[in-house]
């Protein structure tokens, strides 16, 4: 990715490339000239439509950094209505954007796309008016869209990127940990409350003056001759220890202050996200292209096999456990020879899947499994027994010609 933020992030240049002023092409994430935007002209803040990545097509929600005029319409019923112009701030979750954001992802679902989303939010608008106009119902119908989507999902938070609020709640790869994977850049801030709320909640001004007291050696020196003044019956000297004590706190409290919110800030890095485990790691921006590129061909690669293991093991196999079989069969396998950290091998990953025979026959095994799952429930009705010649006959008529002759003998050599 040669395109590089400066101070935010431009999402259409972030996903495409632009030129800079020079007129050099400087690449973003996705393919060149691939993005089509969708639902342009509607909730400007957010940022949708679908583009590709190494030739595989994907959707895309990206969020505006830059502060957006809505155009409200004059009411042609009221006539006293007139056009209103409302600015609404880059980075935020309006209930346009959001219910923008919410009807995206149920139409790349449908489309069976995977999803990237470059997550580049502060929170949600809570104003009243926002929560009349149905904000809370579309930062829902967002979860649940999340919840309920069945191809790969990629959230990162890009280069000069922060994700806070309720923003952060809504994208959580907890509400789906099967499909949904996170990752930030090395620059990007993540966290509920940024740090000047932080401290205010964490490191009030009580807690600042019980810190200043222990490592100031001035207000230490002061503390310390309040006893002897106290002692000694003289009024006046106590009044102006405190007066200095007070003066002395006034003037290094804002220096106290940023140190606080410094502190507060090493704790929304990215590195930290990683070590909490709230993202799977860290991802260079330069980097990010062929990072994802690989992650979301394994991705696909691996989805499709775990339709094929499911639809042959029938529907009590979930994805997850499916998943799982997928793991055991590779690590089980001679190119991955039991080293777990061989999972994380791509190219092997690649060249198992390649060839068929590493697991055709295990496919088999489970779809024997599935039909003697099915045939065993006619065990238990001697009427369904009875009708199960006639049934069988109807099947092999419908089958091809072609493959009759050797189903029936393979029949024959069960029966006999």
């Amino acid at each position: 990715v040669e395109y590089l933020p400066e101070i935010s992030c431009d999402p259409r240049a972030a996903i495409c490339g632009a030129a800079d002023g020079s007129g050099k092409w400087l690449g973003g994430i996705f393919d060149k000239d691939s993005f089509i935007e969708s639902l342009e002209g509607w909730a400007r803040t957010v940022v949708t439509g679908r583009a590709k990545l190494g030739g595989i097509p994907v959707g895309i929600v990206a969020v505006e950094t830059q502060t957006m005029m809505q155009v409200i319409p004059a009411d042609p019923g009221q006539l006293d209505s007139h056009e209103r112009v409302v600015p609404q701030a880059g980075q935020v979750w309006f209930p346009d954007s959001a219910t923008k954001t919410a009807q995206a992802l149920m139409d790349f679902n449908r489309e069976e796309l995977p999803l990237f989303i470059i997550a580049n939010w502060r929170g949600f608008s809570g104003g009243q008016r926002d929560l009349f106009e149905g904000i809370l119902q579309a930062g829902s119908t967002i979860v649940e869209n999340l919840r309920i989507y069945q191809q790969p999902v990629f959230i990162y938070i890009p280069m000069m990127g922060e994700l806070r609020g309720g923003a952060w709640v809504v994208v959580d790869s907890k509400i789906n940990p099967d499909h949904i994977e996170m990752y930030a850049e090395r620059t990007a801030k993540g966290n509920v409350l940024e740090p000047e709320g932080l401290i205010e909640i964490k490191f009030r001004t009580r807690e600042l003056l019980e810190c200043m007291g222990r490592l100031d050696p001035e207000l230490v020196n002061l503390k310390s001759k309040i006893p002897e003044a106290s002692n000694s019956g003289t009024p006046a000297i106590l009044e102006d220890l405190q007066r200095q004590i007070k003066a002395r706190e006034k003037k290094i409290l804002p220096l106290y202050t940023q140190i606080a919110t410094k502190f507060a800030e090493l704790h929304d890095t990215s590195l930290r996200m990683a070590a909490k485990g709230v993202i799977k790691q860290v991802v260079e921006w330069p980097h990010s292209r062929s990072f994802f590129y690989l992650r979301l061909y394994r991705r696909v690669i691996e989805d499709s096999l775990i339709k094929t293991v499911r639809d042959a093991a029938g529907h009590q196999v979930g994805y997850k456990s499916a998943r799982d079989l997928i793991k055991k069969w590779f690590l089980n396998s001679e190119i991955a020879g039991g080293k777990e950290s061989s999972w994380l091998d791509d190219e092997a990953f690649f060249s198992w899947k390649d060839d068929s025979g590493n697991y055709e026959e295990k496919l088999k095994e489970l779809r024997v499994q599935k039909m003697l799952l099915q045939l065993s429930d006619f065990g238990n009705s001697s009427l369904d027994l009875q009708a199960l010649p006639q049934a069988l006959a109807a099947l092999l008529k419908k089958t091809n010609p072609a493959i009759r002759d050797q189903l029936i003998d393979e029949l024959r050599e069960v029966i006999q």
